[in-house]
């Protein structure tokens, strides 16, 4: 028994029957390129959080330790201060006064003696003042050789790979569309079906293209 070839409808048909096929995998394919980069934003927003905490932690150790140590230079300053007044009040005091403000004096020194060795000297301006501005920074630079300070990389990388998932998603929208009309190719007529393929079949390369760009721009 003979069989007649395919007419042109049927053969238009079964081209869209691939086409199908083919859009569907592709839309899968985007799919999960989406959630990939979605994925990415989300570890990217996690490690600048973790940046921020740790920034905050380190801003808050550094203060505490800066001012430690500047308490520790005022004490200084304050029980020296204290002690050149005793050896000067030594120089007219009273004979009956003298052991009293001269053992004052030694516990003023002695305790400055114990203050200067709470502060590191290296941070000590020309002028004698204390520098806590230089303790903060310096020690700001050695945690950050040790641990990310700077969360704004990552929360800059979270909102670009944000942005490429919902454009790569946005191109899911024109495949839907371009499967909606190749369904509708069936139910039409004419020059109607092929105007419903060839136009499915431009929305499903706009969108492939698109998405290609996305990629190929990261």
């Amino acid at each position: 028994m003979s069989t007649e070839p395919d007419s042109p409808p049927n053969r238009l048909e079964t081209v869209v029957a691939l086409l199908i096929a083919v859009v569907t995998v592709v839309g899968a394919l985007i799919a999960w390129r989406a959630s990939v980069a979605d994925d990415g934003a989300g570890d990217a927003d996690f490690a600048g959080l973790r940046a921020s905490l740790a920034a905050e932690e380190t801003r808050a150790l550094n203060a505490v330790d800066a001012y430690e140590h500047y308490g520790a230079y005022t004490n200084y300053w304050r029980y020296r201060a204290l002690g050149d007044e005793l050896a000067d009040a030594l120089q007219s005091a009273a004979p009956e006064a003298l052991d009293a403000l001269d053992r004052q004096r030694a516990e003023a020194y002695d305790l400055a003696d114990a203050n200067q060795d709470l502060f590191p000297n290296r941070f000590l301006n020309r002028d004698g003042t204390y520098s806590v501005a230089r303790e903060t920074g310096e020690a700001w630079a050695d945690a950050a050789r040790e641990q990310d300070l700077n969360p704004e990389p990552q929360y800059a990388a979270a909102d670009k790979l944000r942005a490429r998932s919902s454009q790569l998603l946005g191109t899911l929208t024109l495949l839907g569309l371009a499967l909606v009309g190749y369904t509708l190719v069936e139910a039409a007529d004419g020059r109607l079906k092929l105007l419903l393929a060839g136009g499915s079949t431009l929305l499903a390369l706009v969108a492939v293209a698109l998405a290609v760009l996305l990629e190929v721009a990261r």
